[in-house]
């Protein structure tokens, strides 16, 4: 009988013990904390660059030049979108290095933000090195192109020349054929002349 009351006693304990845990679970559940997020330099330029992704042309040129026009006197947010649209799509080669540039001088600026910059800045000089080397391909496919063309003109002026040597054969050829049957003509009417007499 000892043994089932203290078995009893125990269960008791136990169920009172779990609802404590859920009601102290409900509570905690009802007081959520509130979280604020403050963007990050980089995920500023990021989103940035989504947000810009759909630009034309020259709507990219007019937001560019007047980001540049204000970036002296513009603060942090001027100079993180500078350096957004100079790696959009559309940006020029220059854009593309001044806003690299604008980035150095950030991240200098911002140690706080340094870690994530230069994660950010490895990325820029990775895509600068693919753009070097872009460039580098295409300069080499185009000295190529203009030598094969080079080539091609040379050969199609050597073909020129043999057709117009092969014409002109071609009419020393006919001149001989036409004095091979005047010979053979001629050989011809001795040979008459020599029969006949």
């Amino acid at each position: 009988m000892k043994k089932i009351c203290c078995l009893f006693g125990v269960c008791l304990l136990m169920s009172g013990c779990v609802a404590i845990h859920r009601q102290a679970g409900d509570q905690g559940q009802a007081i959520l904390p509130t979280v604020v997020f403050h963007s990050t330099p980089g995920a500023s330029i990021l989103s940035c660059l989504e947000e810009t992704g759909s630009l034309r042309s020259r709507e990219f040129n007019d937001y560019f030049q007047q980001t540049e026009a204000r970036l002296n006197n513009g603060g942090d947010e001027d100079a993180l979108r500078l350096i957004c649209l100079s790696l959009h799509n559309k940006a020029s080669y220059r854009q593309f290095k001044q806003g690299e540039e604008v980035l150095r001088t950030y991240i200098k600026g911002h140690p706080d933000n340094r870690k994530e910059l230069l994660g950010l800045m490895a990325l820029v000089d990775r895509l600068d090195q693919a753009k070097v080397a872009r460039w580098s391909n295409r300069k080499k496919l185009l000295d190529e192109k203009e030598e094969l063309e080079a080539e091609v003109a040379s050969l199609q002026a050597r073909v020129d020349t043999l057709l117009r040597e092969h014409e002109q054969d071609m009419v020393k050829i006919q001149e001989l054929r036409n004095q091979i049957e005047q010979l053979k003509n001629i050989e011809n009417i001795i040979k008459n002349r020599e029969h006949g007499s």
